[in-house]
């Protein structure tokens, strides 16, 4: 495989260049851009990280494998940079070879940092269940400079939400993380006449084994309440979550090909007992004219206590897409036990084309199906239950958040259509 080095591209964010003399400066000017066999493995002398601001230098340094004193690796450098990228402070991640009067190189990463922080923000939002309402954040993704997360938010309206979430993904030791979660929120039940209240903390620590497996153990207290006219329902928990997760994704906000499989058990401890437990299997394969076909299946098991407050429902951005909200329980969009599928067509646009070496966001655009089946228990799901919806979308990348989801979709069941589309939003891919 033919290597297309692309060094000594002028930028802003740097401008040392190696010393190059006599016959090889020649060389190089007449071989600019120059394109080498896959023979040309020069040893590497020195590893170079270019285009840092405000991220320290060993928040990048400990996701580099790739060693000095050796020869060029092309596919452990390509890592480093899915690595780097998927820190999520960068916009654009690239590598690239600058060589030596003597045959060696240097390897040299180079980055462009995101905006990783917001000033005090006052704006209006809309969710699907919840309205519209106005919202206050303050938001540093990168504190410090040490990849840490710090999130104040309030929202007023639809929801009357205060939230506070600090996280660090590389607290101690070798990418052992922590985050703590603090919520009060209030709002309208989408379908039941009853308005929900509720309180949590939340303390979760993960542990990476290899590049792959991930193991999260996330206690929390959570008291929520359902109040109508007529009473009011109390419910107060201790949730010691565990979810594990295999994840072989090339690039985390829009992968190109790879794997993720995720398996959570919730206990929900405390009156009225019960447990959840959580699959998703999700995967990534390229497809044609630089397509990739993306497939999920989400299934959600519950053991215990089943009461209507904690129904679950198809419709929305996150399962079914391409129907209306409902707003009341009918017999085949409501249920605690379901399964889902989805299968996407991605495309990427306005990215970096033809560079190996360099991976920029651009704009996705999205054909997707959804099917499921949703009932109150398992043994009752049936060919009768299944429906589904299906539409295009786009992506739009924004800093701190990845992406913005916007889907037009037309729901069907009994191989018949509905007659109008829906228009759903949301924040990340859906998958």
């Amino acid at each position: 495989m033919a290597l297309t080095c692309k060094f000594l591209k002028t930028r802003n964010d740097y401008t040392e260049r190696p010393a190059m003399t006599g016959l090889f400066l020649l060389f190089y000017f007449i071989f600019n851009g120059c394109v080498f066999s896959a023979n040309y493995k020069p040893k590497i002398t020195n590893i170079d990280v270019i285009g840092l601001d405000k991220t320290l230098q060993y928040v990048v340094d400990r996701e580099i494998h790739h060693s000095v004193d050796v020869y060029i690796d092309s596919s452990i450098a390509a890592l480093d940079r899915n690595r780097i990228f998927n820190l999520g402070l960068f916009e654009d991640v690239a590598w690239r070879l600058v060589p030596l009067e003597n045959g060696d190189a240097i390897l040299q990463y180079i980055m462009d940092e995101s905006i990783n922080k917001t000033p005090p923000l006052l704006f209006p939002s809309y969710d699907e269940e919840k309205g519209w309402s106005l919202n206050a954040l303050l938001m540093v993704k990168n504190l410090q400079g040490r990849n840490q997360t710090l999130e104040v938010f309030a929202g007023f309206g639809g929801q009357q939400k205060i939230q506070l979430l600090f996280s660090d993904p590389w607290l101690f030791g070798d990418h052992v993380s922590l985050s703590t979660y603090l919520e009060r929120n209030s709002y309208d039940h989408l379908f039941l006449d009853r308005s929900i209240n509720i309180s949590s903390l939340k303390i979760s620590i993960g542990k990476w084994y290899g590049e792959k497996i991930k193991l999260r153990f996330s206690p929390a207290l959570i008291k929520k309440s359902f109040t109508n006219s007529i009473n009011t329902l109390n419910y107060n928990f201790f949730t010691p979550e565990l979810k594990i997760e295999i994840d072989t994704r090339d690039i985390f906000w829009n992968p190109t090909k790879g794997s993720r499989i995720i398996q959570s058990i919730i206990p929900m401890l405390g009156n009225n007992t019960f447990i959840v437990w959580n699959q998703s299997y999700s995967f990534f394969l390229p497809a044609f004219n630089n397509t990739v076909l993306g497939f999920n299946t989400t299934i959600q098991r519950k053991i215990g206590h089943k009461n209507d407050v904690w129904l679950n429902y198809f419709g929305n951005s996150y399962n079914i897409r391409g129907w209306d909200l409902p707003d009341k329980i009918d017999n085949y969009r409501f249920g605690h036990e379901f399964l889902f599928s989805s299968f996407e067509l991605r495309k990427l646009f306005f990215n970096k084309n033809g560079d190996r070496f360099s991976f920029k966001k651009g704009i996705c655009i999205v054909a997707f199906t959804d099917i499921g089946a949703i009932n109150k228990n398992w043994e009752s799901i049936s060919r009768n239950s299944i429906f589904g919806g299906t539409g295009f979308g786009i992506r739009l990348p924004i800093p701190i958040l990845q992406s913005v989801r916007i889907d037009l979709g037309w729901g069907f069941k009994n191989k018949e259509f509905n007659k109008k589309f829906n228009l759903h939003f949301a924040v990340q891919q859906k998958f």
